[in-house]
C-alpha cells in the first residue's frame, strides 16, 4: 500500500500548490508538509529522509543566493538592467532586450532571481514606454526560461541533472552544447513575440524608456559594497571554468557547489553588510528543496513513479532517437503537472535506473532542455511562471491569464523543442 500512499501524499501537495492562493499556503510550506507526511505515514524513514536531501544541491543555492543578494543590495543587478534596457530605442529594441538580455542574464545568476528584478522594470517600463505591462512581463517570463538553459546553474533542474548525470564538465559540456541553440532560441522567441503582439507594440516608444533614468543618476547606494560582490561574482564565475580545467588536467576537483560556497564564504567575510545579506537570502527556496528531495524520494523508493510515468516506455539507452523522444514527451507533458523541477527530480530516477550515465550527453541534455522549455507550454511548467504573476499582481498589475500565456506559450514551445531536438540528435 505504500505506493498509493505516498501518491495520495503527493496529489495532496500539488492541490496545496496550484490551491495556494485559495488554502493560503505558501509553495514551500506545501512541500514541507508533503515531506512529514512521507516520514509520518512511514513511507520513509527519517534516517532515509535525511538522506534524501542533496545537500550539493542545497549548498550551491545558498552560495549564488548569497552573492545574488549581495548584488541585489548594492544596486548592481539593477544598474545592469538599467543600461541594458536604455539601449532601446524602439519598441522592438525594448522587446529584444527583456527577452535576450534578461534571458542570458538569467543562464549565469539563476532565472528565479532574475524574474524578480525584471518585474518592477517591465511594469515601470510598461508604463512610460506606451506598452501594456503583460507584454513585456510575457517577454520576459519566455526570455529567463529559454536563456537558462544554456549553463548548469542557469535554473535548479539543470542543476540536478549536471549533479546526477555525473557528468566531469558539467559548465563545458552545458556551455559548449546548448549556448547555440539556446541563443537561436532566444532570438526566435523574440520574434514570435514581436509578431504575436505586432498590434500592440507602439510605432515608436513615447520616451525613451530608462535612458533618461540611467544617464541622470540610477547610482550604486554603496560603490565599496558593490565592488566587493561584482569582483566575487566574477571571481565565483570564473571559478566555475577554472574547477573543470583543474580536473581536466587531474589537479584538484571541486564541484561547482564547493566554488558557490567558498564565493559565499569570500563574500561574507569581506562585507560590512555580512548580517543583511545573510537575512536576504531566500531560505524558503532551500525548505522547499529539502521537501521536494524528501517527497520525490519516498515516491521512487515507495514505487508511485512508476504509476506516475507508467503511460510512456522507459527511454533507451541503446536507441538514441527513441530516447531522445521519450525524454521529450514526458518532460513537456509531466512538466505541466509536476512543475519542471519536481519533475526532473523524480525523472532522475528513471533515468537512472534506465542505465543512463555520463557517456549519454544527448539523453541528459534533451532532459535539461526539454523539461526547461516546458515552462512556457503553461503557467503551471516552471515556478518562475508563478513568481512573475504573483509579484506583478502584489503591485496591483495585471500579469496574464492562463490562457493568454498558453496560447503563444505553445507556438514558442513547439519552436524550442524542434531547434534543441535537432540540435541535440544531428550534432551531438
Amino acid at each position: 500500500m505504500q505506493e498509493y500512499v505516498a501518491l495520495a501524499v503527493f496529489a495532496a501537495v500539488y492541490v496545496l500548490i496550484i490551491g495556494r492562493r485559495r488554502f493560503g499556503v505558501p509553495i514551500w510550506v506545501a512541500m514541507l508538509i508533503g515531506a512529514a507526511l512521507m516520514v509520518g505515514l512511514q513511507v520513509t524513514s527519517i534516517q532515509g529522509a535525511y538522506g534524501a536531501v542533496n545537500l550539493e544541491v542545497i549548498a550551491f543555492l545558498f552560495g549564488m543566493f548569497s552573492i545574488v543578494s549581495a548584488l541585489e543590495r548594492a544596486g548592481v543587478l539593477k544598474m545592469i538592467a538599467m543600461k541594458m534596457l536604455s539601449w532601446a530605442r524602439t519598441p522592438s529594441q525594448l522587446l529584444m532586450a527583456f527577452v535576450v538580455g534578461m534571458g542570458v542574464l538569467s543562464a549565469f545568476l539563476v532565472n528565479d532571481t532574475i524574474a524578480l528584478l525584471g518585474i518592477p522594470l517591465a511594469i515601470h517600463v510598461a508604463k512610460h514606454a506606451g506598452i501594456k505591462p503583460a507584454v513585456l512581463l510575457l517577454a520576459l517570463a519566455f526570455g529567463i526560461t529559454v536563456g537558462s538553459v544554456m549553463t548548469p546553474i542557469g535554473n535548479p533542474q539543470n542543476l540536478l541533472i549536471a549533479i546526477d548525470s555525473g557528468f566531469d564538465l558539467p559548465f563545458r559540456t552545458f556551455l559548449f552544447y546548448l549556448a547555440a541553440p539556446t541563443v537561436a532560441n532566444l532570438f526566435v522567441t523574440y520574434f514570435i513575440l514581436k509578431l504575436y503582439f505586432r498590434k500592440e507594440l507602439p510605432q515608436k516608444l513615447q520616451y525613451a524608456p530608462v535612458a533618461a533614468e540611467v544617464v541622470s543618476g540610477e547610482s550604486i547606494p554603496d560603490p565599496r559594497q558593490a565592488k566587493i560582490a561584482i569582483y566575487i561574482t566574477i571571481a565565483t564565475l570564473a571559478g566555475f571554468l577554472l574547477s573543470e580545467l583543474l580536473h581536466v588536467y587531474q589537479i584538484a576537483q571541486f564541484s561547482i557547489s564547493i566554488v558557490a560556497m567558498l564565493g559565499a564564504a569570500a563574500l561574507y567575510a569581506l562585507s560590512s553588510e555580512r548580517t543583511q545579506l545573510l537575512k536576504h537570502v531566500d531560505y524558503s527556496v532551500l525548505v522547499f528543496f529539502a521537501g521536494m528531495f524528501i517527497v520525490t524520494s519516498s515516491m521512487w523508493q515507495s514505487g508511485a513513479i512508476g504509476i506516475i510515468t507508467g503511460w510512456l516506455p522507459d527511454p533507451s539507452p541503446a536507441d538514441e532517437a527513441q530516447s531522445l523522444s521519450v525524454i521529450t514527451a514526458a518532460s513537456l507533458a509531466l512538466s505541466q503537472v509536476l512543475s519542471n523541477v519536481p519533475f526532473v527530480s523524480l525523472y532522475d530516477f528513471v533515468m537512472i535506473d534506465s542505465g543512463f550515465g555520463q557517456e549519454h550527453v544527448a539523453q541528459w541534455l534533451m532532459l535539461a532542455a526539454a523539461s526547461t522549455v516546458a515552462g512556457n507550454l503553461t503557467i503551471l511548467g516552471a515556478a518562475s511562471n508563478v513568481i512573475v504573476i504573483e509579484t506583478a499582481e502584489t503591485r496591483g498589475v495585471r500579469a496574464f491569464s492562463f490562457v493568454e500565456f498558453s496560447k503563444i506559450g505553445s507556438i514558442i514551445t513547439v519552436a524550442n523543442i524542434a531547434i534543441y531536438y535537432a540540435f541535440i540528435y544531428f550534432v551531438l
